[in-house]
């Protein structure tokens, strides 16, 4: 006797940190999803850098799924990953919500992904047992850095060998990654941003711990004063510590403000799923809307504390957040909203061996980077001959 195969989507994500907990409400909607419509969804888990090798190999003839939920600035990789547009049944959703939420992952005129959350934007978490306010600049960290060392507590937490983490000291200090397309990061600007967090980190004020785990188990412990992280890591923060956790903007470099990144997160198409003769664009079509109901927009909001695209979910939940929450969401409209660029790929891949070189010094830092970019562009300018 046959039996009919189940068909199954697959969503490639990375909430992979054990401080994610984006995850949870991500496997619930595939669930929800499969047993109303009886077709299998399934959401596999990475680490950002092999979601980010997966989607660039396959226009190579990688492994392939038929959709990621990625952060915006990875709607460049359109080319490599084969993305479908995103067809109009599905934009005019976002569109009539009367917000800026669809050119987030747009690549010049064209949809390349779908909104579902927005923020990814850094802030300063601080231990309210430690700082009895949010202190508003280094001036202020730094005056009390002696007395917390004497209790063997490190002022200031961040992941800086992470580009992401680095670009509110980078932007302090006026500098921009990108203009007009291209890149302006390998600049004075650089220089001074390394410069400042080198001396941060050997006076023992700053540290540098992975993100993804020992910055935020030393936080919650009370060994790091306060950390510079992203609002991903809230509701995490908000179950492990509770009234001990406090949310404040980044603090000021000598006056000037930091300004982190922010993106919206939202649905990918590789492989060409989502074209005309894809025999998944139906399916496709009817999870992306599910996702943007105002059911599922709520349980994003209300199960993991993450930010909605949908803007009557929004005000619904606004009249339940906390202190601290209303601060998260204030601290969004202090951010830059990231560059969709195709550079910025590069760019990202050169910060990132020079900001594992920063222990060793700022000049060591700086010279990686630059030596990294002009290796990139020399090998970019060789494939481009030979083909």
């Amino acid at each position: 006797m046959m039996t009919t195969q189940k068909k199954e989507l697959i969503i490639w994500h990375e909430f992979d940190g054990p401080g994610d907990t984006s995850i949870q409400v991500l496997e619930q909607l595939c669930e929800e999803y499969s047993k109303e419509y009886g077709i299998q969804v399934t959401a596999e888990v990475m680490n950002l850098k092999e979601l980010i090798d997966r989607l660039n190999n396959i226009a190579n003839g990688g492994k392939t799924a038929h959709m990621a939920f990625v952060p915006a600035d990875m709607a460049v990789f359109w080319k490599s990953a084969l993305y479908s547009e995103v067809p109009e049944s599905l934009s005019s959703i976002v569109e009539a919500f009367g917000t800026n939420d669809l050119s987030s992952m747009q690549v010049g005129a064209i949809q390349y992904g779908l909104p579902i959350l927005k923020g990814n934007h850094m802030v300063l978490y601080y231990n309210r047992e430690i700082f009895n306010k949010s202190p508003e600049s280094w001036e202020e960290i730094e005056s009390l850095s002696s007395q917390l060392k004497q209790q063997g507590i490190v002022s200031i937490g961040a992941d800086l060998q992470d580009p992401y983490w680095f670009i509110p000291f980078f932007t302090a200090f006026g500098g921009l990654p990108v203009h007009e397309g291209r890149p302006t990061f390998l600049n004075h600007e650089m220089q001074q941003a390394l410069h400042f967090v080198s001396d941060q980190m050997e006076a023992g004020i700053l540290t540098s711990l992975s993100g993804s785990n020992e910055l935020l188990e030393d936080f919650i412990a009370g060994k790091v004063g306060a950390i510079i992280c992203g609002e991903w890591i809230y509701n995490y923060l908000d179950q492990q510590m509770g009234a001990r956790l406090g949310i404040g903007k980044l603090p000021a470099i000598n006056g000037a403000p930091s300004v982190s990144m922010s993106s919206s997160i939202g649905l990918v198409y590789p492989n060409r799923s989502l074209d005309v003769e894809s025999e998944w664009r139906e399916e496709i079509i009817s999870f992306s809307k599910f996702m943007l109901s105002e059911e599922c927009q709520h349980k994003w909001g209300t199960k993991v504390q993450r930010i909605p695209v949908h803007p009557e979910v929004q005000k619904q939940l606004v009249s339940t957040y906390s202190p601290n929450r209303a601060q998260l969401t204030e601290q969004l409209r202090n951010s830059r909203p990231i560059p969709i660029e195709a550079v910025m790929s590069s760019i990202w891949s050169a910060m990132g061996p020079g900001l594992h070189q920063l222990q060793h010094g700022a000049v060591r830092a700086f010279n990686t980077m630059e030596q990294t970019f002009q290796e990139m562009n020399s090998k970019d300018g060789r494939e481009k001959v030979e083909s």
